[in-house]
């Protein structure tokens, strides 16, 4: 038997196992365990069992399974009856009414009185107990009252009930039918043994299959009963035999267990779950392992483990709702009692998290297809993409040969060696870079966060919510001086009482280890506007003191909570109505503050105070900026993070004054809360390492090879064309030719450094050149030279010096004229004024180069204009 007061109560299931999760039901089905349990189509129907906070509870259950889902409610009792635990639940065969039969209550533990049996009427509500219940000189064959024996309904509304005790002294090894027409016991053949802690599963024949429990060898020993060897009973020619069974496939039978759970399935295949070795306190061990019987080879097998198995449990509710998942639910663990639903697909033999799971069967199935179907769609791949290749050739070979222009790039008069090696270096080199990248990435996605504290001066910080509960400490009324109360007041004798409310728990009421007695809770919360300031003068003061009232002839605590004002689960909870100050919990947040706080597992910022002392709270308010689970943030700038206000605590408190009352104090004890840092406090988290640091570590190592390749190679100048004109086609590729061929538009003079200068240009017999004259000739140099020329501005050269250059050379040639009184721009009859190699002669037609340096005037158009009109096609 589990004890009444549990002194520590950790709740496994939501901390280390998946369950079946269904949206608002898990926040609300409680923790228990040992309830009696009955299945009414495909919802279970639970009654009673035990908690926390009691061993014997009287509420009424019903879980039911939905197509894709879980409801829960509770059912209505008109009436009530005892609480009830370790009792078994069986319906009718009409699924109207279910009876509660044996069990243990507050007032039957340990005492010898007849069956109890309790029927439930699920039209009316109404509980009606059986008058066998209290008469106890019956002459009718009636089985005493027990608990943990197995209880089953069979055919013509009839329950076989076996075995069982009454405590682990006195065990039963009777078997009786009840006639729950009649409500009539008979009493049949016996077991061999007496036993408990066990399970019974009526199969489709009439066999009736007893596995596992605790068997009693002698008045003093009792063992496990073993599964290699179980007891079959026959309700048609009510005789029992033992079984033989046969072990799994890998030689074991099944572990033998106590307190499980046994279901049948459509096939007459028994699933047993979980259970313990049926050890005391400190020895027992539990089990979430599921076993299977098959009855018709009596064959155990044991499927590993798919899916997140459930906690290791004993008490739990089972069975088959919907013909394919079993369901398991709630139970206990020593002091952990459970509230989650587990699902197990019984063809796939794999525990999921919701109904789209795919059985195995159908798994192997699809693999199949989908090994055809990737078969025949990688063979349509290759067919396609032989089919592009012979279609689109052209491009193919065009893009070829671009990659093959961008990469061998010999230069004249090098060997091909040479550029070979050059490219395998260039390769390798490449290489190291990507790696050196792919390293740099992965150090920037795998980068830890951390954390940096920003901390600015302030003279003003916020008081935080406080939550003070009474535990042990009599519940009398307002008016009484006895009657527990928390009044508040700053350093400098302001009061802050009336931001004190008392809490309703009867809505939700904590749960503390001690158990002392009742609880009851006060709420301090205070506006944004009151604000604890570090100087003194007109101002609230700089510390709170909160001083408590009760009985002080009671043996209780005070607990106490600290929480930041938007993250306070007691204002939504509680119904605390608005204050205009947000909530930024979520509903699973809160579901868990209550799950920690009904088993008393708090551990951030809650306290003890022992009556009749002087207690210091420390606190400092922070805004937490955790970062998203979004991709930008591993860029390294402006990222995008959620703001959670939190809150650190110091507490230090004295021992109890055992002169505090005698002393006159009418209260019991008092707490001053006051903030450990004058500061506004930010907690920012950051990437420690971002895709913006890393470019500086890519870029170095980018620029020491390049470096490398040009010692070991030579310096390649690239184009100056990028890789969009380069690798532009179509209407891209024309429009930049047609730009070419108008801006540097030539005739016969060749294009530079792809047409070789014709011998013409380097003759010194001008008699060879036919029809040419010298000054056509020099015309085509000139041309040339200018189409050179441009081309440079244009892609390689800033032409702004020279542009500079021209304006000084004007300012120059004005100042000439002027200071030689001659006009400022000369007429053509002194044009020569002033210009430099100037021959005096402005023909073309004159031998000799002097043509090229004679200008008209500054700006005038001389050869330059001539050949600029060349090259526009305008002579």
């Amino acid at each position: 038997m589990k004890v009444l007061y549990i002194f520590f109560l950790v709740f496994l299931a939501t901390t280390s196992n998946a369950y079946f999760y269904v949206p608002n039901l898990m926040n609300n089905l409680p923790f228990m365990g040992g309830n009696a349990v009955a299945q009414r189509n495909n919802s279970l129907v639970l009654y009673g069992g035990e908690d926390a906070l009691s061993n014997y509870k009287s509420d009424l259950y019903m879980l039911t399974q939905m197509p894709t889902t879980y409801t829960w409610h509770q059912i209505h009792q008109n009436n009530s009856v005892p609480g009830n635990s370790y009792g078994q639940a069986v319906m009718s065969n009409d699924a109207e009414i279910m009876f509660l039969i044996g069990g243990v209550t507050k007032n039957t533990k340990n005492l010898f009185l007849p069956m109890q049996i309790y029927k439930f009427l699920f039209s009316t509500g109404n509980w009606d107990p059986w008058e066998g219940n209290t008469n106890l000189n019956t002459t009718l064959p009636v089985p005493p009252n027990r608990q943990r024996f197995s209880a089953i309904a069979g055919p013509n509304n009839k329950v076989y009930i076996c075995g069982g005790a009454l405590n682990e002294s006195a065990i039963f090894g009777d078997f009786w039918e009840l006639d729950t027409t009649t409500m009539k016991f008979t009493e049949l053949a016996r077991l061999n043994a007496p036993i408990y802690a066990h399970t019974a599963s009526l199969l489709s024949n009439g066999k009736l299959v007893i596995l596992g429990g605790i068997i009693q060898t002698s008045p003093t020993t009792t063992k496990l009963s073993p599964m290699d060897n179980i007891h079959v009973y026959d309700i048609h020619t009510n005789t029992w035999k033992i079984q033989p069974t046969n072990k799994d496939s890998n030689g074991m039978y099944t572990s033998p267990r106590t307190m499980h759970n046994a279901v049948v399935t459509s096939d007459d295949k028994i699933v047993i779950f979980g259970g313990d070795n049926g050890g005391n306190q400190r020895t027992k061990a539990y089990i979430n392992s599921v076993s299977i019987l098959d009855t018709n080879t009596w064959t155990w097998s044991s499927p590993p483990p798919h899916g997140i198995l459930p906690s290791r449990r004993s008490y739990a509710a089972a069975g088959i709702l919907d013909g394919k998942h079993l369901t398991v639910s709630f139970g206990s663990a020593l002091n952990s009692y459970y509230n989650d639903i587990n699902v197990m697909d019984l063809n796939s033999l794999e525990w999921v998290n919701d109904f789209s799971s795919i059985t195995k069967d159908s798994t192997s199935e699809m693999s199949k297809g989908l090994i055809a179907g990737v078969t025949i769609a990688a063979i349509i791949l290759v067919v396609i993409i032989i089919f592009l290749f012979w279609r689109f050739w052209s491009y193919v070979n065009w893009l070829g040969k671009k990659i093959h222009g961008d990469i061998w790039k010999p230069r004249n008069g090098e060997p091909a060696w040479a550029e070979t090696t050059r490219i395998i270096f260039q390769i390798i080199l490449l290489f190291i870079f990507t790696m050196f990248l792919v390293f740099v990435i992965k150090q920037a996605v795998d980068s830890p966060n951390v954390t940096q504290r920003i901390q600015n001066s302030a003279s003003n910080v916020q008081v935080p919510d406080v939550r003070f509960c009474f535990d042990g400490f009599p519940v009398y009324p307002p008016t009484d001086i006895r009657s527990t109360g928390v009044l508040c007041q700053t350093n400098t004798g302001v009061s802050c009482t009336k931001y004190i409310q008392q809490l309703n728990t009867s809505i939700f009421e904590p749960v503390f280890a001690d158990y002392l007695g009742a609880v009851s809770c006060f709420l301090f919360r205070a506006p944004y506007d009151f604000q604890l300031v570090q100087t003194s003068g007109a101002n609230n003061g700089s510390f709170l003191t909160f001083t408590f009232f009760g009985d002080q002839n009671a043996t209780g605590r005070i607990h106490i909570s600290a929480y930041p004002k938007e993250m306070d689960p007691n204002v939504n909870v509680y119904n605390i109505p608005s204050d205009n100050i947000p909530s930024y919990l979520s509903v699973s947040d809160m579901s868990n503050w209550q799950t920690n706080e009904r088993n008393d597992i708090q551990s951030k910022n809650v306290f003890t105070v022992e009556p009749f002392s002087y207690s210091t709270l420390g606190y400092d308010l922070i805004d937490h900026r955790y970062l998203q689970n979004v991709g930008w943030n591993y860029v390294g700038f402006l990222p995008l993070s959620n703001s959670t206000p939190e809150i650190t605590t110091s507490f230090r408190q004295e021992a109890s004054n055992p002169n505090y009352v005698t002393s006159g104090h009418p209260d019991l004890g008092l707490i001053t809360i006051v903030p450990n840092t004058w500061a506004s406090l930010v907690d920012r988290e950051v990437k420690m390492y971002t895709l913006l640091n890393a470019l500086g570590f890519v870029g170095g190592i980018f620029g020491l090879l390049i470096t490398v390749q040009t010692w070991l190679f030579g310096y390649r100048p690239r184009s100056p064309w990028g890789v969009v004109q380069r690798w532009s086609i179509g209407d891209m590729k024309r429009s930049l030719l047609r730009g070419l061929h108008s801006k540097f538009k030539t005739t016969d003079s060749g294009i530079p450094l792809i047409h070789p200068v014709h011998q013409r240009f380097s003759v010194s017999d001008f008699g060879t050149l036919e029809d040419e004259t010298e000054s056509q000739r020099v015309a085509r140099v000139e041309e040339r030279m200018q189409v050179l020329e441009m081309l440079f501005k244009a892609y390689y050269v800033d032409d702004e010096v020279f542009r500079s250059l021209e304006s000084a050379n004007k300012v120059t040639d004005n100042e000439k004229v002027s200071g030689s009184n001659l006009p400022l721009f000369p007429s053509s009859e002194n044009s020569s004024v002033g210009l430099p190699f100037n021959s005096g002669n402005n023909n073309l037609n004159t031998p000799g180069f002097s043509h090229m340096f004679t200008r008209q005037h500054s700006g005038s158009s001389s050869t330059y204009s001539v050949s600029q009109q060349r090259l526009n096609g305008q002579l």
